[in-house]
């Protein structure tokens, strides 16, 4: 057991270490100093993630210096509340801006999505941002199509680049090499990932 942890804890360390470079470069290279320019937005949400899973709030059993770095420079909450305790519902009234009980059938696991509600994503999308995700934007349900063309609530996915994690319960989605390949394919336009 304690090889599998130190193998997870390594793994977790490394994929930490390497999305803090990514943030740190992205955050110099597209930083917002030129008046009128639209900002960039990165935007991280984990599913079954507690406070327990971030050094950060005193775990010791995980290192995550990326967070922990953003913790000390940046905001680290202490109360926070999820507006639906399941995952699709919840990322639903984030990307709506609407209460869970506002959203009708949305408002379930694993729902359709109605053509009346429109994530802000797909605003920027139609404003010029780039936009994509890696591993779960939104989901589990049926995001519909507009014009026979299927829905991209978050954008664009990114998701092809895999690693190898120490456990199979951690998921092989390689996130910070999925963003450089966002990254790379957004250019000069302003990108929300």
């Amino acid at each position: 057991m304690n090889t599998l942890r130190a193998g997870i804890l390594r793994y977790l360390s490394q994929l930490m270490n390497r999305l803090l470079f990514l943030l740190i470069i992205s955050g110099l290279f597209f930083s917002c100093k030129e008046e009128g320019k639209r900002p960039n937005i990165l935007f991280a949400i984990a599913d079954d993630a507690t406070y327990m899973h971030f050094s950060a709030y005193g775990c010791d059993w995980v290192n995550t210096p990326a967070f922990d770095r953003i913790a000390k420079q940046g905001l680290l909450f202490q109360n926070a509340y999820t507006p639906n305790a399941k995952c699709a519902p919840s990322r639903a009234a984030i990307l709506t801006g609407r209460n869970s009980w506002q959203l009708e059938e949305l408002g379930n696991h694993l729902a359709y999505w109605p053509n009346k509600y429109v994530s802000f994503m797909e605003v920027l999308k139609e404003n010029g941002y780039r936009t994509g995700y890696t591993a779960k934007g939104w989901a589990p349900g049926d995001p519909g199509t507009i014009d026979g063309k299927r829905r991209e609530l978050t954008g664009q996915a990114f998701s092809q680049i895999k690693l190898e994690p120490p456990t199979k319960q951690i998921g092989s989605v390689d996130y910070a090499a999925n963003f450089e390949v966002f990254l790379d394919s957004a250019g000069d336009q302003p990108f929300m990932f």
